[in-house]
């Protein structure tokens, strides 16, 4: 099994899911912050956040798998979670 890294940061790069069956979810909660922000109920953290999930979801898809540092696969991870929860 090859082992990934980060190209900018030499961190190791872990499996985290199939882009293709998660993508949406994370869409799905960006344009749910940027409607909360819309109507004053959250702040640019929020967007801050899941615009850097979004960014290491796309960064590294290798065949189909979305490969990420530990930091950021538990971010995505939480968002993918959250909509599961609420679907």
């Amino acid at each position: 099994m090859a082992i990934y890294r980060d190209k900018k940061t030499g961190k190791k790069l872990y499996p985290v899911c199939s882009w293709e069956a998660n993508q949406h979810k994370l869409y799905n909660a960006h344009d749910r912050i940027m409607n909360a922000i819309h109507d004053g109920k959250a702040d640019y953290d929020a967007l801050d956040r899941i615009e850097r999930a979004i960014s290491a979801f796309d960064g590294y898809v290798i065949d189909g798998v979305v490969y990420a540092t530990w930091e950021d696969s538990l971010l995505i991870k939480d968002y993918v979670w959250a909509y599961n929860a609420r679907h």
